[in-house]
């Protein structure tokens, strides 16, 4: 692909929901299909992304169904008593254990991987482009949900949370980057979706007001920033642009979900979302 005509691809997070995510990288997959020059995960989507590049099929659906519904990880009353809810550390630590990343077959294609974080005092948006030395702790921190997960991961010094506060469709940065002319973005919501201010983020904010007054203005207005993202996706651009996104049904998988049965359904629709996603992005 020549330089002035870089295609890139932009994932979603969301929990449990990149379920469907999954299941169009892994239709990818199965269609030998990588473009991309530039691609960039958020929170779960991270993980997807890195999934992908590595060409292991089926190793995120795997998490979802295993990993992801062990005690260990979703864990209420560990949370209640003052401890994580999410304990991603152990997640990461049993799946490498157990299914590794293939780090080589990831770090030996030629797209440029960014995993977007915010900084847990400043509340910026980071796109910390992927290595062997920072792959595993930058999805780990991606993934990091304020209060649902304690304490921000470390990375070179800097503590980071999910990156989904401070840039959770970051479809602006993506544009912005040398030479894109065409971008795919995969989504997690349905098309039509727009977020609206939760009572949620308001106390999240005031909690974290006293000591990092950044990260907490970061979190009041992220409604807005995600918002504006959904507005520049319905803009008409120079840029060619493939949405790709679930369906509004109620059989899908939510962000905390432990229903496999749902999170089977979620990653089939995606698979048939994939395949129509190819014949679309080679109409653009």
């Amino acid at each position: 692909m020549l330089a002035q005509h870089r295609q890139a691809l932009v994932v979603e997070g969301g929990g449990m929901r990149g379920a469907f995510t999954s299941g169009v990288l892994d239709a990818f997959l199965e269609q030998q299909f990588n473009p991309f020059d530039l691609c960039v995960g958020v929170s779960s989507g991270s993980t997807n992304v890195a999934n992908y590049l590595a060409a292991q099929q089926g190793r995120t659906l795997h998490i979802y169904l295993d990993h992801s519904l062990r005690s260990e990880f979703i864990h209420y009353g560990r949370f209640f008593r003052g401890g994580d809810l999410l304990d991603l550390k152990w997640m990461w630590n049993v799946v490498e254990q157990e299914y590794p990343l293939n780090q080589a077959q990831l770090f030996d294609n030629p797209a440029e991987f960014y995993m977007v974080l915010t900084h847990a005092i400043s509340g910026e948006a980071t796109y910390i482009k992927a290595s062997k030395d920072n792959i595993l702790d930058g999805l780990r921190a991606s993934s990091s949900i304020p209060v649902l997960t304690r304490q921000a991961v470390e990375i070179c010094g800097e503590p980071y949370f999910d990156g989904g506060v401070a840039d959770a469709l970051p479809v602006h940065w993506a544009a912005k980057q040398d030479h894109v002319a065409k971008l795919m973005v995969i989504r997690t919501r349905p098309q039509n979706y727009a977020k609206s201010s939760r009572k949620g983020d308001q106390l999240l904010a005031k909690y974290f007001a006293k000591q990092q007054s950044g990260f907490s203005q970061s979190l009041l207005t992220r409604t807005q920033r995600y918002n504006d993202a959904v507005q520049f996706l319905q803009t008409p651009s120079s840029q060619k642009l493939l949405e790709v996104c679930p369906p509004d049904l109620k059989n899908m998988a939510s962000r905390l979900s432990k229903n496999k049965a749902k999170i089977r359904y979620s990653y089939e629709i995606g698979l048939e979302a994939g395949y129509q996603a190819l014949e679309d992005w080679h109409k653009l």
